[in-house]
């Protein structure tokens, strides 16, 4: 297994993490647009710090790094602020679904714009990961109904904004998560790091734009809180990054996107939530994918 593998399953790690946080994160002291916001102000900081301590490479910034990286930040943002748009009109559980199936996105540049060829197996495990999704969401939808939280707003009016307000979320959403491919296709992976600072500094400020000025000042616990998310989401951009020098985007996106499983154990095991065998399911579909995806 090439080291291409070993930096995948680290963001995988890193990403479930951050999925952990974000549960962590449900809290009344702390907000939703809050930790939205600082999420990549201190993704910013901490990437700033790693180049100035360890990269030769100091703070150089190709044009191709400038140009992905910076409109990769600012779509992430506002897919981010249109999903929680969104959420005003439609039920969660369905948008949940829909935001999570975005990694659909960069596995089919991966292969109509990028040329990737994969086989038959691997294909079957993209399809497993996409099914084990469904079957997590559904899952979540049974807790919704049964707590009377996955009501629609009413009417026609409200129906009607939620659909064309959430597909841009999803293809935002899978438009900036193809940045890492974008970058290695441009040659110029090597700036990873160069990357993730402009990443998170025009995500930080599309977002500050749009929120604070609306919003109080952030509080201690949210500061905190995304501090420790902005390290999950660094190290897992980061890692998925160099994964993709030598493992196809077609494989590594479905990988990474499993992550959610990791998020489903922590919520059973830590948070006592309790799971239907439709997401048993799911979590087996899933960690299935993963060994098809990897060994087959």
């Amino acid at each position: 297994m090439s080291t291409g593998y070993f930096f995948l399953f680290a963001a995988f790690f890193s990403f479930g993490m951050l999925g952990i946080f974000h549960k962590v994160a449900d809290h009344p002291e702390c907000r939703p647009k809050m930790t939205a916001m600082l999420l990549p102000f201190w993704g910013c900081i901490l990437s700033v710090l790693y180049v100035m301590a360890f990269d030769s490479k100091g703070l150089n910034f190709p044009t191709g790094v400038l140009v992905i990286g910076s409109c990769a930040g600012v779509i992430a943002a506002l897919a981010l602020f249109v999903f929680q748009t969104a959420l005003k009109f439609g039920k969660i559980s369905t948008s949940w679904l829909i935001i999570n199936l975005a990694s659909a996105v960069p596995v089919v540049l991966s292969i109509v714009v990028f040329k990737e060829r994969i086989s038959a197996a691997k294909i079957s495990g993209v399809l497993l990961v996409f099914m084990a999704l469904v079957m997590l969401w559904w899952d979540k939808k049974i807790d919704l109904q049964k707590a009377g939280e996955d009501k629609a707003v009413s009417g026609v009016k409200a129906r009607s904004k939620w659909l064309p307000l959430m597909l841009l979320a999803f293809f935002g959403q899978g438009l900036a998560s193809s940045s890492q491919k974008v970058l290695v296709e441009a040659k110029v992976a090597d700036y990873v790091w160069q990357f993730l600072i402009v990443l998170y500094g025009s995500g930080f400020i599309t977002i500050f734009l749009l929120s604070v000025m609306r919003d109080s000042w952030p509080n201690r616990r949210e500061w905190g809180t995304a501090l420790v998310m902005a390290a999950c989401s660094v190290v897992g951009n980061a890692s998925m990054t160099i994964a993709m020098k030598t493992v196809k985007g077609s494989i590594a996106y479905p990988v990474n996107n499993a992550n959610l499983v990791l998020v489903v154990f922590a919520g059973v095991l830590f948070f006592r939530e309790k799971i239907h065998p439709i997401g048993i399911a799911g979590i087996v579909c899933g960690i299935s994918a993963i060994f098809v995806l990897v060994f087959a």
